[in-house]
């Protein structure tokens, strides 16, 4: 008996490797509903360069990407070896404004302008490049230095992010039931704006508490309870602060209802309670006074297509509600594969999913923010994946035809191999796949993305 518990670690590890090994036979092209299975190189990082697949692709992808690629010439530009002697590499940025139909960002500058006596509101839809707030957060500290407003914005009921926001604590009770469009267990006739739903137990409850990471975040004075499907005569209990517990009655009916609550001061915390079944949830918006609400909605895994699934009818109601201004799609680093020889099936979904989404926002400006640079291993050097060029330009091409504004974010960051400079800053830029930005990376990005906002904003004044 003492004998096998012995060997029950030595079972399980090789367990592991051969599931691996298993993982890196299978192709990289594998569709799973709107997510794409990426192929699973075990033995990248010891490969000499002379075993490893790149060459076969990187004549596809000048064919491919025609300028794009031909300006980059991806391994003879700027390659950057691993970093032996601890120096900083140079990191080159540049000043990327938007392209594509600029000319339909027009109104939300023009709303921008009125920030002081209004609130104005952008959406932020994206993969995992944006979970937990990232990206999204230091933008909207950005924007809120300088046109105003205070709060997180829109924030779901339940969470699986929470342990990566360091913009805004989430607690919550286990007793929700919340169903998503993304997880194959909720229809798009009942989601939202985050593509879930949550259904209160016998106690349910969910609070959320400031921190001090972002200046515009440490305090509100309002939040905003979105639901649906009220019982008639339905309460529930809020608070401010943990001052004592207060009842609100709830709105029946099937469009989606807001119940408004202010605080008398400043605050710092916001709980409510609900009981059993009462209603259906989609979150809670933290606001203070006019200027800009930036709401992030990420969805990890996703190709950003199955947007297009969420229900019309009700996002005509949360448009009513929230009135969103812009709205800034940050996809594509779920959708990268070696293995992917077209990204034409990615093109199509999402021309239908920017056309889907413009119906159903008709007054907003739609923003395709491109894939940020991703890097691979080649020998000892990391180097750009030589699909991201492909798919940016196929990201441009989707503005292009969708008549929305593009901004390239590949081109900001420095162009092809510029990953390698993120990765070995000081600053720590990328995570260890070369993939991810770190929270410092991200607040690079954010203010390269303020400075094209900026930079455009000034025409329209």
């Amino acid at each position: 008996m003492q004998e096998n518990l012995k060997n029950r670690p030595l079972i399980i590890v090789g367990l592991a490797i051969l599931l691996l090994f298993v993982l890196s036979l299978l192709p990289g092209d594998i569709h799973v509903g709107p997510f794409i299975i990426k192929p699973v190189d075990l033995f990248m990082d010891i490969k000499p360069d002379s075993l490893l697949s790149y060459n076969i692709y990187e004549k596809r992808n000048l064919q491919d990407a025609g300028r794009t690629i031909e300006a980059a010439s991806f391994f003879n530009f700027n390659l950057v070896e691993q970093n032996t002697d601890k120096t900083e590499p140079a990191i080159f940025l540049t000043e990327e404004g938007f392209s594509g139909n600029v000319e339909s960002l027009k109104p939300f500058f023009d709303a921008l302008k009125t920030a002081g006596d209004n609130s104005i509101r952008i959406a932020h839809f994206g993969d995992s490049d944006i979970e937990g707030d990232l990206i999204s957060s230091d933008i909207r500290q950005l924007l809120q230095e300088r046109f105003g407003g205070k709060g997180a914005g829109f924030l779901p009921v339940t969470s699986k992010d929470i342990s990566l926001r360091n913009s805004i604590k989430q607690s919550f009770s286990r007793d929700w039931n919340t169903s998503s469009l993304f997880s194959g267990n909720s229809t798009n006739v009942s989601s939202g704006v985050t593509g879930t739903i949550s259904i209160p137990g016998e106690n349910a409850w969910v609070k959320y508490e400031t921190t001090g990471r972002f200046k515009n975040l440490r305090t509100f004075k309002k939040a905003r309870v979105f639901y649906s499907n009220a019982k008639t005569s339905a309460l529930v209990s809020y608070s401010f602060d943990n001052k004592r517990d207060i009842k609100a009655e709830l709105q029946s009916g099937s469009d989606i209802n807001e119940l408004v609550l202010h605080s008398d001061v400043e605050s710092k915390s916001f709980k409510f309670s609900a009981s059993k079944e009462i209603a259906e949830f989609y979150g809670v918006s933290l606001e203070s006074e006019n200027g800009v609400y930036l709401d992030n909605f990420s969805f990890p895994g996703s190709t950003g297509s199955s947007l297009k699934d969420m229900s019309p009818v009700i996002l005509k109601d949360f448009n009513t509600l929230l009135n969103y201004k812009l709205i800034i799609l940050s996809f594509g680093s779920d959708v990268i594969s070696s293995r992917i020889s077209s990204y034409s099936q990615y093109e199509r979904e999402m021309i239908r999913t920017v056309n889907f989404l413009k119906a159903a926002f008709p007054q907003a400006a739609i923003l395709i923010m491109s894939v940020s640079d991703k890097g691979i291993k080649k020998g000892n050097s990391i180097v750009s994946d030589p699909n991201v060029a492909i798919l940016v330009n196929t990201q441009k091409k989707i503005a292009e035809k969708t008549g929305s504004a593009f901004w390239n974010l590949y081109e900001a960051m420095g162009g092809a191999n510029s990953v390698s400079g993120w990765y070995y800053s000081k600053l720590v830029m990328l995570n260890g796949e070369y993939t991810h930005l770190t929270m410092q990376g991200a607040n690079k990005i954010a203010e390269l993305f303020n400075q094209a906002v900026q930079q455009e904003f000034k025409k329209y004044n």
